[in-house]
Protein backbone atom coordinates (compact mmCIF):
# COMPACT_ATOMS: atom_id res chain seq x y z
CA UNK A 1 0.00 0.00 0.00
CA UNK A 2 1.35 3.38 -0.94
CA UNK A 3 1.66 6.36 1.34
CA UNK A 4 -1.20 8.23 -0.34
CA UNK A 5 -3.58 5.35 0.14
CA UNK A 6 -2.68 5.14 3.84
CA UNK A 7 -3.32 8.87 4.32
CA UNK A 8 -6.69 8.60 2.58
CA UNK A 9 -7.77 5.68 4.77
CA UNK A 10 -6.74 7.53 7.92
CA UNK A 11 -8.75 10.62 6.91
CA UNK A 12 -11.88 8.54 6.29
CA UNK A 13 -11.64 6.90 9.72
CA UNK A 14 -11.36 10.26 11.44
CA UNK A 15 -14.42 11.60 9.59
CA UNK A 16 -16.46 8.53 10.60
CA UNK A 17 -15.48 8.92 14.27
CA UNK A 18 -16.48 12.60 14.29
CA UNK A 19 -19.96 11.84 12.84
CA UNK A 20 -20.49 9.08 15.40
CA UNK A 21 -19.61 11.42 18.27
CA UNK A 22 -22.01 14.09 16.95
CA UNK A 23 -24.94 11.63 16.76
CA UNK A 24 -24.33 10.43 20.30
CA UNK A 25 -24.29 14.00 21.56
CA UNK A 26 -27.68 14.77 19.95
CA UNK A 27 -29.28 11.61 21.41
CA UNK A 28 -28.19 12.38 25.00
CA UNK A 29 -31.17 13.19 27.42
CA UNK A 30 -31.71 16.66 28.77
CA UNK A 31 -29.56 17.69 31.65
CA UNK A 32 -30.84 18.25 35.14
CA UNK A 33 -30.69 22.00 34.60
CA UNK A 34 -33.06 21.85 31.61
CA UNK A 35 -35.74 19.61 33.25
CA UNK A 36 -36.89 22.18 35.92
CA UNK A 37 -37.31 24.81 33.19
CA UNK A 38 -39.57 22.44 31.21
CA UNK A 39 -41.66 21.66 34.29
CA UNK A 40 -42.10 25.35 35.04
CA UNK A 41 -43.27 25.97 31.47
CA UNK A 42 -45.88 23.19 31.74
CA UNK A 43 -47.14 24.55 35.08
CA UNK A 44 -47.37 28.06 33.64
CA UNK A 45 -49.40 26.75 30.71
CA UNK A 46 -51.78 24.92 33.06
CA UNK A 47 -52.23 28.02 35.17
CA UNK A 48 -53.45 30.06 32.19
CA UNK A 49 -56.51 27.73 31.66
CA UNK A 50 -59.69 28.72 33.68
CA UNK A 51 -60.75 26.20 36.26
CA UNK A 52 -64.47 25.05 36.11
CA UNK A 53 -66.67 26.55 38.80
CA UNK A 54 -68.58 24.31 41.15
CA UNK A 55 -72.39 24.16 40.42
CA UNK A 56 -74.81 24.66 43.28
CA UNK A 57 -77.51 22.17 42.30
CA UNK A 58 -79.75 23.02 45.24
CA UNK A 59 -79.88 26.67 44.20
CA UNK A 60 -80.53 25.65 40.59
CA UNK A 61 -83.45 23.43 41.60
CA UNK A 62 -84.91 26.16 43.77
CA UNK A 63 -84.68 28.62 40.88
CA UNK A 64 -86.48 26.25 38.48
CA UNK A 65 -89.22 25.54 41.03
CA UNK A 66 -89.78 29.26 41.47
CA UNK A 67 -90.09 29.74 37.69
CA UNK A 68 -92.55 26.83 37.48
CA UNK A 69 -94.76 28.23 40.23
CA UNK A 70 -94.75 31.67 38.62
CA UNK A 71 -95.72 30.24 35.20
CA UNK A 72 -98.51 28.19 36.76
CA UNK A 73 -99.90 31.18 38.61
CA UNK A 74 -99.82 33.30 35.43
CA UNK A 75 -101.65 30.56 33.48
CA UNK A 76 -104.35 30.27 36.16
CA UNK A 77 -104.87 34.03 36.08
CA UNK A 78 -105.06 33.96 32.28
CA UNK A 79 -107.63 31.15 32.32
CA UNK A 80 -109.82 32.96 34.84
CA UNK A 81 -109.55 36.23 32.91
CA UNK A 82 -110.55 34.55 29.63
CA UNK A 83 -113.52 32.83 31.28
CA UNK A 84 -114.66 36.16 32.72
CA UNK A 85 -114.24 37.97 29.38
CA UNK A 86 -116.09 35.19 27.54
CA UNK A 87 -119.01 35.44 29.96
CA UNK A 88 -119.12 39.22 29.58
CA UNK A 89 -119.07 38.93 25.78
CA UNK A 90 -121.88 36.37 25.81
CA UNK A 91 -124.01 38.56 28.10
CA UNK A 92 -123.39 41.60 25.91
CA UNK A 93 -124.44 39.68 22.77
CA UNK A 94 -127.56 38.47 24.55
CA UNK A 95 -128.47 42.00 25.66
CA UNK A 96 -128.00 43.40 22.16
CA UNK A 97 -130.14 40.65 20.60
CA UNK A 98 -132.97 41.04 23.09
CA UNK A 99 -132.87 44.84 22.73
CA UNK A 100 -133.44 44.53 18.97
CA UNK A 101 -136.58 42.44 19.54
CA UNK A 102 -138.10 44.81 22.11
CA UNK A 103 -139.53 46.99 19.34
CA UNK A 104 -141.22 43.95 17.84
CA UNK A 105 -142.63 43.21 21.27
CA UNK A 106 -144.04 46.75 21.55
CA UNK A 107 -145.79 46.52 18.17
CA UNK A 108 -147.18 43.11 18.99
CA UNK A 109 -148.47 44.31 22.38
CA UNK A 110 -150.27 47.22 20.71
CA UNK A 111 -151.84 44.86 18.19
CA UNK A 112 -153.06 42.53 20.92
CA UNK A 113 -154.55 45.47 22.84
CA UNK A 114 -156.48 46.68 19.80
CA UNK A 115 -158.10 43.34 18.97
CA UNK A 116 -161.22 44.04 20.99
CA UNK A 117 -161.45 47.75 20.14
CA UNK A 118 -160.55 47.73 16.44
CA UNK A 119 -163.56 48.79 14.31
CA UNK A 120 -162.60 46.56 11.39
CA UNK A 121 -160.07 43.98 10.23
CA UNK A 122 -158.15 46.47 8.11
CA UNK A 123 -156.71 48.09 11.22
CA UNK A 124 -155.64 44.69 12.60
CA UNK A 125 -154.10 43.82 9.24
CA UNK A 126 -152.17 47.11 9.25
CA UNK A 127 -150.88 46.39 12.76
CA UNK A 128 -149.80 42.85 11.81
CA UNK A 129 -147.99 44.24 8.76
CA UNK A 130 -146.07 46.67 10.97
CA UNK A 131 -145.06 43.84 13.29
CA UNK A 132 -143.98 41.65 10.39
CA UNK A 133 -141.88 44.38 8.79
CA UNK A 134 -140.16 45.23 12.07
CA UNK A 135 -139.48 41.56 12.71
CA UNK A 136 -137.91 41.16 9.26
CA UNK A 137 -135.78 44.26 9.91
CA UNK A 138 -134.44 42.85 13.17
CA UNK A 139 -133.57 39.51 11.55
CA UNK A 140 -131.72 41.22 8.71
CA UNK A 141 -129.77 43.30 11.22
CA UNK A 142 -128.66 40.10 12.96
CA UNK A 143 -127.60 38.52 9.66
CA UNK A 144 -130.45 35.98 9.68
CA UNK A 145 -131.96 35.12 6.31
CA UNK A 146 -135.04 33.02 5.54
CA UNK A 147 -134.72 30.36 2.83
CA UNK A 148 -137.65 29.69 0.49
CA UNK A 149 -138.19 26.01 -0.24
CA UNK A 150 -141.49 25.69 -2.13
CA UNK A 151 -140.97 24.59 -5.74
CA UNK A 152 -137.34 23.62 -5.21
CA UNK A 153 -135.81 20.13 -5.25
CA UNK A 154 -135.57 18.38 -1.90
CA UNK A 155 -132.12 18.81 -0.31
CA UNK A 156 -131.20 16.81 2.78
CA UNK A 157 -128.84 19.61 3.82
CA UNK A 158 -131.67 22.17 4.01
CA UNK A 159 -134.92 20.23 4.34
CA UNK A 160 -136.63 17.66 6.52
CA UNK A 161 -139.44 15.71 4.84
CA UNK A 162 -142.57 15.53 7.00
CA UNK A 163 -144.56 13.58 4.40
CA UNK A 164 -144.93 12.74 0.69
CA UNK A 165 -147.94 13.69 -1.38
CA UNK A 166 -148.98 12.79 -4.92
CA UNK A 167 -149.21 15.63 -7.45
CA UNK A 168 -150.03 15.68 -11.16
CA UNK A 169 -148.36 19.06 -11.70
CA UNK A 170 -145.27 19.00 -9.46
CA UNK A 171 -142.46 16.58 -10.37
CA UNK A 172 -141.37 13.91 -7.95
CA UNK A 173 -138.82 15.07 -5.37
CA UNK A 174 -139.98 18.70 -5.54
CA UNK A 175 -141.26 20.50 -2.45
CA UNK A 176 -145.01 21.15 -2.41
CA UNK A 177 -145.41 23.01 0.88
CA UNK A 178 -143.35 24.00 3.87
CA UNK A 179 -144.57 23.78 7.43
CA UNK A 180 -141.50 25.48 8.90
CA UNK A 181 -139.18 27.81 7.01
CA UNK A 182 -135.41 27.32 6.98
CA UNK A 183 -133.13 30.07 8.31
CA UNK A 184 -129.45 30.80 7.69
CA UNK A 185 -127.03 32.83 9.80
CA UNK A 186 -124.35 33.90 7.36
CA UNK A 187 -123.32 30.64 5.67
CA UNK A 188 -124.46 28.44 8.60
CA UNK A 189 -127.83 26.71 8.77
CA UNK A 190 -129.79 27.73 11.86
CA UNK A 191 -132.80 25.50 11.23
CA UNK A 192 -133.81 23.19 8.36
CA UNK A 193 -137.19 23.56 6.72
CA UNK A 194 -139.94 21.02 7.45
CA UNK A 195 -141.59 20.33 4.09
CA UNK A 196 -144.03 18.16 2.15
CA UNK A 197 -142.42 16.50 -0.88
CA UNK A 198 -144.14 15.52 -4.10
CA UNK A 199 -144.21 11.82 -4.97
CA UNK A 200 -145.22 12.46 -8.58
CA UNK A 201 -148.50 11.56 -10.29
CA UNK A 202 -150.75 9.19 -8.43
CA UNK A 203 -151.01 5.62 -9.71
CA UNK A 204 -154.07 5.12 -11.95
CA UNK A 205 -156.97 3.29 -10.36
CA UNK A 206 -157.96 -0.07 -11.78
CA UNK A 207 -161.37 -0.29 -13.50
CA UNK A 208 -164.16 -2.08 -11.66
CA UNK A 209 -164.31 -4.86 -14.26
CA UNK A 210 -160.63 -5.63 -13.78
CA UNK A 211 -161.15 -5.69 -10.05
CA UNK A 212 -163.95 -8.23 -10.44
CA UNK A 213 -161.78 -10.34 -12.73
CA UNK A 214 -159.02 -10.40 -10.18
CA UNK A 215 -161.42 -11.65 -7.48
CA UNK A 216 -161.43 -15.49 -6.98
CA UNK A 217 -164.27 -17.26 -8.80
CA UNK A 218 -166.88 -18.95 -6.62
CA UNK A 219 -167.73 -22.57 -7.26
CA UNK A 220 -171.11 -22.90 -8.99
CA UNK A 221 -173.40 -25.84 -8.24
CA UNK A 222 -176.13 -27.13 -6.01
CA UNK A 223 -176.23 -29.70 -3.32
CA UNK A 224 -177.41 -33.11 -4.36
CA UNK A 225 -180.91 -34.07 -3.11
Amino acid sequence: MTTEEQDKQTTEQQTTEQQTATDETQQQPETKDQQPEANEAVQAADGDQPQPEAIDYDAKIAELEDKYLRCRAEFDNYRKRMAREFGETRDAARRNTVSDFLTVYDYFAMGMASIDTAPNLDILKQGMTMIWNEFQKVLEGLGVKAVDSVGKPFDVKLHEAASREASDTVPEGTILREWKKAFMLGDKLLRPAVVVVSSGPAAPEKPAEDADADAPAEDAGTDAP
